[in-house]
């Protein structure tokens, strides 16, 4: 495990102290003391910050891309922004997309005991590094990557005696208030949701995938 300041995880996402010790106050960085930070908490935000400076869209904004490029129906959006939003993905970039959906979810990284980790599967959403995309075989069998609900997170790190990761986890759960039903019709509907994950991934291979993955989705939506 690696470990920076805080001083110098600012200077890499050029950012402000003030700022990320805001993300990691949030969780979006991995403290690990004072003004100490896990080194790969800061690199996973920069990965899915890269290349796109504008804010991130909405949750309910970003799964309405999602699910416009997988052809599930956008019944929450008014007409007008379904309109305005199927403009933008016709710009997007597949780095662009990921960087503006990644509000889609909170992940949280963990670990578990090997024991949980297929009772686990059986209560999420699989994606992400479980998920066959491209050329990738899903990590199934040892780890668990899916999206939860924001109301059932606790209850599962509790249950399953979860701990936060300081390095890779084998649990990557991603907390949502969307609605749970419509995020697995999304899901079900190719890899563009597992490809948006990867996309934000450190592993060259996975990101490389989910990229891929995601540039196929927005080709097809033009």
């Amino acid at each position: 495990m690696e470990i920076v300041t805080v001083s110098d995880a600012a200077e890499r996402l050029a950012l402000s102290v003030r700022q990320v010790q805001r993300l990691a106050h949030a969780g979006d960085l991995v403290s690990i003391g004072p003004d100490r930070l896990d080194w790969g908490s800061v690199l996973r935000h920069e990965a899915a910050h890269k290349g796109h400076q504008r804010r991130a869209w909405a949750e309910a904004t970003a799964w309405a891309a999602i699910a416009l490029l997988t052809h599930v129906e956008v019944t929450w959006l008014g007409e007008a922004q379904r309109s305005r939003l199927k403009g933008e993905l016709k710009r997007s970039t597949p780095e662009e997309l990921v960087a503006r959906t990644r509000n889609r979810a909170t992940v949280h990284r963990l670990m578990g005991h090997r024991a949980v980790v297929d009772r686990l599967a059986d209560e999420v959403i699989g994606s992400g590094s479980t998920s066959e995309v491209g050329e990738l075989t899903g990590a199934t069998g040892e780890q668990v990557d899916g999206y939860v609900s924001v109301a059932r997170y606790d209850r599962l790190v509790t249950r399953y005696r979860l701990r936060n990761a300081v390095e890779e986890g084998n649990v990557t759960l991603r907390a949502t208030a969307f609605d749970l039903a419509i995020a697995a019709q999304i899901a079900e509907r190719g890899d563009v949701l597992a490809g948006l994950d990867l996309g934000a991934s450190l592993d060259p291979r996975e990101r490389s995938a989910g990229m891929r993955s995601v540039k196929q989705a927005l080709v097809r939506s033009r």
